[in-house]
């Protein structure tokens, strides 16, 4: 993995006191950071203006990256950059018509601070193809930015109280994509946050994540832990 890689993936719930100060220390010098709102299928202004008070209540500037009005001029002028949450299909979609994809991942590779909230952290991995949404917008093509190289499953729950019987599990459909996909897949629990600096993977936050890889047993990482293969 790059070690100039700088990475900063969430699963877009409230992360909590404790990742939200590793966020702040994350970006360091840091003052501009451009958020990319194309996975949301609302208003994409009102989701930006949320984050840009969040951001500023933390000494944070935030820039709108809209994808379909001068993305790349905007992304120029920005020292990070954080991809929000939302449907990871339309967000993919849409990076795909703003030919992004290409000069966001030069910029992280060269060392630029990328943040990843539930969409835009599937987006980090090589495919979306263990997002837990729905491809609404008849999506045919799933490589995405590459950076590390492992899938994300966000939101992960290793079971749910509110399942039928016998309903597939996240687990289930994780072993699924390892009858056909051979890289590792990280499930990342509410409230939990991996970041990548030096060619570590890092656990923070206050819950855990898991490691999924084909043919062995998952397993658990806490906060302040080292994620190993």
């Amino acid at each position: 993995m790059n070690k100039k890689l700088r990475v900063f993936l969430h699963s877009g719930g409230p992360m909590g006191e404790i990742a939200r100060k590793e966020l702040v220390k994350f970006l360091g010098d840091c003052k501009s950071v451009g958020f990319i709102s194309a996975a949301s299928l609302g208003n994409e202004k009102d989701y930006f203006l949320r984050v840009k008070k969040t951001l500023s209540q933390m000494g944070i500037e935030a820039l709108h990256i809209q994808w379909n009005h001068h993305p790349i001029k905007t992304l120029s002028q920005v020292q990070a950059i954080y991809v929000g949450g939302g449907n990871t299909y339309a967000l993919l979609s849409r990076l795909y018509q703003a030919h992004l994809l290409k000069p966001i991942r030069a910029r992280v590779q060269s060392g630029m601070p990328y943040i990843g909230s539930s969409a835009g952290s599937n987006l980090a991995g090589p495919t979306i193809l263990t997002t837990n949404d729905w491809n609404v917008v008849g999506l045919s093509r799933f490589k995405a930015l590459g950076l590390v190289p492992f899938n994300i499953n966000p939101h992960y729950r290793e079971t749910d109280p509110v399942m039928a019987p016998f309903s597939e599990t996240r687990d289930d459909r994780i072993r699924e994509y390892h009858e056909v996909n051979k890289n590792p897949v990280i499930g990342i629990e509410e409230g939990a946050a991996l970041v990548i600096e030096k060619g570590n993977v890092r656990v923070l936050g206050s819950s855990r994540a898991k490691l999924f890889r084909p043919g062995l047993k998952p397993v658990w990482f806490k906060p302040g832990e080292i994620i190993s293969n």
